[in-house]
């Protein structure tokens, strides 16, 4: 009979624990986002370069762009936000070893700062990360718009070498949310 006691308060406890988890859930919604945004916004920025100082590349014909461009990151932003329930970046030991060794260097102080937060979660790391993204789009956009001037015409453009560090810089935030979404997944 005690052994009986003793397996069933065992079975209870694991039953109990059961529901703790250690490492945030994978959101394939954000990573698959995430990669499809990564890829527009490459392609945008790149074929700008490209048709600097022509009437297609100006910021005015590519408005419609950087609208669906920001609408996509609005939906992965308000995702993040509803899921990390505003508790702030903080990412499990796991998984902040595993972004810090593929980020190495390039790793955003948004993450880098989550180590000394006491509450928060991964999402609310993408949170940050997604914003960060957002800014850093609307701040491509202001350069194409009001200050690359390309050809005699002076018309708005994003010069190769502005698309080049623009990319860059986006890229690094764009892909620590895909390596904060792999992390996780694993």
């Amino acid at each position: 009979m005690r052994n009986f006691c003793l397996v069933f308060t065992l079975i209870a406890l694991l039953n109990g624990c059961a529901g703790i988890k250690l490492i945030s859930d994978y959101d394939e919604v954000i990573d698959r986002g995430i990669t499809e945004f990564a890829e527009q916004f490459n392609t945008h920025v790149k074929n700008m370069g490209d048709l600097a100082g022509t009437p297609e590349g100006t910021y005015e014909v590519n408005l419609r762009i950087y609208n669906a461009l920001e609408s996509k990151l609005d939906v992965m932003i308000a995702r993040a936000s509803a899921i990390s329930e505003s508790k702030g970046c903080k990412l499990e030991k796991k998984v902040l070893d595993r972004v810090q060794s593929l980020l190495k260097n390039d790793m955003p102080a948004e993450i880098q700062s989550s180590e000394n937060e006491q509450i928060g979660n991964a999402h609310g790391c993408n949170e940050r990360l997604l914003m960060l993204v957002k800014k850093q789009l609307s701040f491509v956009k202001e350069i194409h718009r009001d200050t690359d001037k390309c050809g005699a015409s002076n018309l708005s453009c994003l010069r190769p070498t502005t698309a080049k560090t623009a990319l860059s810089i986006a890229n690094q935030s764009i892909n620590a949310v895909s390596v904060v979404e792999a992390a996780k997944k694993q």
